[in-house]
């Protein structure tokens, strides 16, 4: 893409940047969103050894621009309940870990030792359509939602510089949060009534909270939480995704275009295949993160999407190697994607423990290609 005549920041303001970008329009730059996050163990390292100041912010220190999440309460990696708070508590001591459960009848295992890995879950609240009924389905009622102090909040977003953003929980996602991977995969076969009804739930939670939101505040993209696929490919077939999935996303992008929404991002990590293929048929225009050990070819799928909004796919383990594998990486896909729009480049996860230098380097690369 050509570089804005202008000065180092360009005319643009962030949020003009970003939606013009998502559009495919010629910007100056893309948003500085290179990193969407970082392990807690990486950014204390860089400050152990000096190459970071002990109380500088990681994101204001590398200029990682916001991703303001617009307010309302209406959930990104789960949707909140009406009603008591969920408790938790510790049900045994296991060395460095704990074994928890709170009071909806979930329980899971995490470490307590400072060391960062995902939570081991061994129970989910719902294994029947009467747990559905009884825990959780009472606790979804749109006439209930709680937006929190939204009139007060939405003021601060409705004139920001910056691109603000939606963040809803997918539907996938909304299952598995309360079956579990293993045992949403019967479910389809065992409940699939309790199933839908779950989806007719999520879609009336969405339709009917989002537009108070909508109508108070600017939004100007749409994130859908689902992380619904592996290494090897989807967590769910298309054909269950079709009668399973697809009648309900449908209905929510209608619904949200009838707002003026056009920016639908699909967050999900893993080779997301042929699913990935029936969500853009519905509309799905964005993905993040196209993870590069699940085998993405993100230049294979620019030409076979060439309107797709592209996030991510750098590879996160290039930066644990050499500088030279770090340039390898950036340069064999950056100038192309870059020249081509509706791209931000950027890791393709959390930033691990690696070089400080490395990750220095690869934003020196990447913030001097795409201007």
């Amino acid at each position: 893409m050509t570089k804005e005549t202008g000065n180092e920041e360009g005319r643009l303001s962030r949020r003009e940047r970003f939606c013009r970008l998502y559009d495919f329009e010629r910007v100056d730059r893309p948003p500085r969103w290179e990193a969407v996050a970082f392990w807690g163990h990486t950014v204390n390292a860089w400050k152990a050894a000096g190459g970071l100041p002990a109380e500088a912010d990681v994101n204001e220190y590398y200029r990682i621009e916001p991703r303001p999440e617009v307010p309302g309460r209406l959930g990104f990696t789960s949707m909140p309940l009406s009603g008591p708070a969920v408790e938790t508590w510790v049900v045994k001591e296991e060395g460095a870990t704990q074994v928890r459960q709170n009071s909806l009848g979930m329980v899971w295992r995490e470490r307590v030792d400072g060391g960062e890995s995902m939570p081991q879950w061994l129970k989910f609240p719902v294994e029947n359509h009467e747990d559905w009924l009884r825990k959780i389905e009472p606790r979804l009622r749109p006439e209930d939602h709680d937006f929190g102090d939204l009139e007060q909040a939405a003021a601060r977003f409705r004139d920001n510089e910056d691109p603000n953003g939606l963040y809803l929980v997918g539907l996938y996602a909304f299952w598995r949060n309360f079956w579990g991977e293993e045992r949403l995969a019967y479910a389809f076969y065992d409940y699939p009534e309790t199933l839908h009804d779950m989806a007719r739930t999520w879609l009336a939670m969405h339709c009917e909270c989002s537009p108070r939101v909508l109508e108070s505040t600017r939004v100007d993209y749409v994130f859908f939480h689902e992380d619904m696929a592996f290494k090897n490919g989807p967590l769910i077939g298309p054909n269950l995704f079709d009668q399973f999935m697809a009648p309900y996303y449908r209905e929510v992008f209608a619904h949200l275009r009838g707002y003026g929404q056009h920016r639908f991002i699909l967050d999900s990590d893993g080779n997301n295949g042929l699913v990935l293929e029936r969500f853009i048929k519905l509309g799905m225009n964005g993905l993040f993160p196209f993870e590069q050990a699940a085998g993405y070819d993100v230049l294979a799928f620019r030409k076979e999407h060439p309107h797709f909004f592209v996030w991510g796919a750098i590879d996160k383990r290039v930066l644990l190697r050499t500088k030279e594998e770090v340039k390898r990486e950036v340069m064999g896909k950056v100038p192309a994607l870059w020249e081509s729009g509706g791209f931000i480049p950027a890791i393709d996860h959390a930033v691990p423990p690696c070089p400080q230098e490395n990750f220095e380097y690869f934003l020196e690369l990447v913030r001097g290609i795409c201007v």
